[in-house]
C-alpha cells in the first residue's frame, strides 16, 4: 500500500513541476492549430495572454511551439511576474520556456521601481534575473541618465553594469567613461578605467584607473587622477570632490597648480575650498613658483594659497619649518607670507637669509622682488648682517633696524638705523690687512663683491682701525655673531626628491 501511495503523490508532483514549467494558453480572441517543419504550433490572435508558473505574457499575436516550450510573441508585448517583480516590454519577443530566456524586440522597456531601461536590443534571464542588452541602450532614474552600447541590468540588487561608451547625465554632472556599475536605489556609480566627468559650473575630474560618483550627494571619489577648476589643477592618489559644499580633497602624492600665477604645490593632502579661493597644502608640502627663467621653492609644514583676484587677495603663507630657496638667494624661518599682488616676502620669528656668501638675519625680514630677484630688505629689530670676503674674513653690520638693497643679486648698499655697529676688513696696496670696528647711532655702507667700499657714519661716532698683526679673535666678531651656513637650504632639501605619479600618462583632456 505504501508503494503505490508513493508513487501516485511522484507523479502528481511531476506533473505540477512539468505544468510550472510549460508556457500554457490562458486567454486569446482566436486560435489557430497548425504544424510548422512537421512541429505542431498554435496561433493566438487578439488580447493574447500566455502564463507559466508566476509568469504572465500579453501581447497582440502569438506563435506558441507546445513541443519546444516555446513562443514568440507580437504586438504590445509586456512579460511581467508576480513573485520577481518583473516588468517587460517590446514589440517583439522570443521566449523559452525551458530555461526562461526572453528575447524581447524593438521600443523595449525594462521597468523595475522608479527605474527604466530602454533599448531595441534585450535578452532576459529570468533564472538569474539578469538582462542582457546591446547596439545601444539608455536607463532612467529619478536623478540620472546613463546610456552605453551595452549593459546588464541585475534585477534582485536593482543595480546596472554598462560597458562601451558610457555616459552619465544629470543637471548637475556629466560623465564618460567605457566601464560602469551603477546601483539604482542608492544612485552610486563605480567606473574603472578613463573617466571624464564635468560638474554644472565648468569643473571637470578624470582618472585612468576608478571613479566614484554619489549623485544624491553631489560626491564624488578620484583615484589616481585630477580635478581641474578654473584656477587650479589637482592631482593625487585620491581625490574628492564634494560639490554642494564646492570643497576637494586630495590624499598622497598631491599635486596642484595654478594656471594664473605659474604655481605648483606638492605634498601628502590638499584641501581646497572654492567658494573662498583658498588651498591649505600639508604633511611633505612645499611649493614651486616659476619666475622667467628661475623658480622660487618654499616648503613648510603647511602651505595655504589664496587666490581671489575679484577681492585683491593673491598671497602664500607657510607655517613652522620654513625654508625657501633661489638660485640667487635662500632663506629659513618659523613662517612666511608671500603677497603675489605687490611681489612682497615677509618672514617672522627670526628669519635667516643667505645670498651670495651674505648672511642676513632679524626678528622679522620684508623682501621686495622686482624683475623676479631681490631688490631691497627691510630688516626689524636686532638685525645683522654678514658677508664673507675672498680671504673668509667676516664683514658685519648689525643693528635696530635695517634696508639693505640689492643691485643684480648682490648686496649693494646697507643703511643702519639705530645701535649701529660694524667690522669690516680692508686691505691697502701693498696687502697689508686692517680691521675697521665702529660703532653709530646710524650709518650706511656700500659694497662692491661683498667688499665695503665707502662706510658713512652719522651721530655718536666710536670707531677704531686696528692693523693686522695687532687683530685678536675677540676682537673679529660683533656680539651676537652666528654664521650659520650648516642651516643654508638646499634644493634637494626641500623637495626631498620626490617622486611624483607621471601624470604624463593620464590624459589632459
Amino acid at each position: 500500500m505504501i508503494r503505490p501511495l508513493f508513487l501516485f503523490l511522484f507523479l502528481i508532483t511531476t506533473t505540477w513541476a512539468s505544468a510550472q514549467k510549460r508556457v500554457r494558453i490562458d486567454t486569446a480572441g482566436y486560435l489557430y492549430q497548425g504544424t510548422q517543419n512537421g512541429e505542431p504550433l498554435q496561433r493566438l490572435i487578439s488580447a493574447v495572454k500566455l502564463v507559466q508558473g508566476s509568469t504572465i505574457i500579453y501581447c497582440d499575436s502569438a506563435y506558441l511551439y507546445t513541443k519546444t516550450n516555446t513562443a514568440v510573441a507580437y504586438g504590445h508585448v509586456r512579460i511581467i511576474d508576480t513573485v520577481d517583480a518583473l516588468d517587460l516590454s517590446g514589440d517583439y519577443m522570443e521566449y523559452t520556456g525551458s530555461n526562461g530566456i526572453a528575447k524581447m524586440r524593438k521600443n523595449v522597456v525594462l521597468k523595475d521601481d522608479s527605474t527604466n531601461l530602454y533599448t531595441d536590443f534585450l535578452d532576459y534571464d529570468r533564472s538569474t534575473q539578469t538582462g542582457y542588452y546591446y547596439n545601444g541602450g539608455k536607463l532612467v532614474d529619478s536623478t540620472n541618465v546613463l546610456t552605453s552600447k551595452r549593459g546588464y541590468y541585475y534585477s534582485e540588487t536593482k543595480s546596472t553594469l554598462f560597458l562601451d561608451s558610457v555616459e552619465l547625465t544629470n543637471p548637475d554632472f556629466l560623465l564618460n567613461t567605457d566601464s560602469l556599475e551603477y546601483a539604482t536605489i542608492e544612485k552610486v556609480a563605480i567606473t574603472k578605467g578613463r573617466t571624464l566627468a564635468v560638474s554644472a559650473d565648468g569643473d571637470s575630474l578624470s582618472t585612468n584607473v576608478g571613479f566614484l560618483y554619489k549623485s544624491q550627494e553631489k560626491y564624488s571619489e578620484v583615484y589616481f587622477g585630477w580635478i581641474k577648476t578654473e584656477d587650479y589643477r589637482i592631482y593625487g592618489d585620491k581625490l574628492i570632490a564634494d560639490d554642494s559644499l564646492k570643497y576637494y580633497q586630495g590624499d598622497m602624492n598631491v599635486q596642484m597648480e595654478t594656471f594664473s600665477d605659474s604655481l605648483t604645490a606638492y605634498g601628502d593632502h590638499v584641501r581646497y575650498n572654492k567658494i573662498e579661493s583658498t588651498a591649505l597644502i600639508y604633511d611633505n608640502a612645499y611649493l614651486k613658483k616659476l619666475m622667467k627663467g628661475d623658480s622660487l621653492f618654499i616648503k613648510g609644514d603647511t602651505i595655504k594659497s589664496v587666490q581671489n583676484e575679484e577681492i585683491g587677495k593673491k598671497y602664500l603663507t607657510a607655517f613652522h619649518n620654513v625654508q625657501l630657496y633661489k638660485s640667487d638667494f635662500q632663506g629659513a624661518a618659523d613662517s612666511l607670507s608671500y603677497n603675489m599682488m605687490d611681489s612682497t616676502i615677509y618672514m617672522y620669528n627670526s628669519p635667516l637669509i643667505w645670498n651670495a656668501d651674505s648672511q642676513i638675519s632679524a626678528d622679522s625680514i620684508k623682501i621686495q622682488l622686482a624683475n623676479n630677484r631681490i631688490s631691497k630688505m627691510f630688516l626689524n629689530q636686532n638685525s645683522f648682517v654678514i658677508s664673507q670676503d675672498s680671504s673668509e674674513n667676516y664683514n658685519q653690520v648689525k643693528g635696530r633696524e635695517m634696508v639693505v638693497d640689492f643691485n643684480e643679486g648682490l648686496i649693494s648698499k646697507t643703511d643702519v638705523f639705530g645701535n649701529g655697529e660694524s667690522i669690516y676688513f680692508a686691505f691697502d696696496k701693498n696687502g697689508a690687512l686692517t680691521m675697521n670696528k665702529l660703532s653709530c647711532s646710524n650709518m650706511a655702507l656700500y659694497f662692491n663683491n661683498n667688499v665695503v667700499t665707502e662706510l658713512r657714519t652719522y651721530r655718536e661716532v666710536d670707531g677704531r682701525l686696528i692693523p693686522g698683526p695687532q687683530i685678536v679673535q675677540p676682537d673679529r666678531r660683533l656680539k651676537g655673531f652666528k654664521w650659520l651656513l650648516d642651516q643654508k637650504p638646499t634644493l634637494e632639501g626641500i623637495t626631498g626628491n620626490r617622486k611624483l605619479v607621471q601624470r604624463e600618462k593620464i590624459k589632459q583632456r
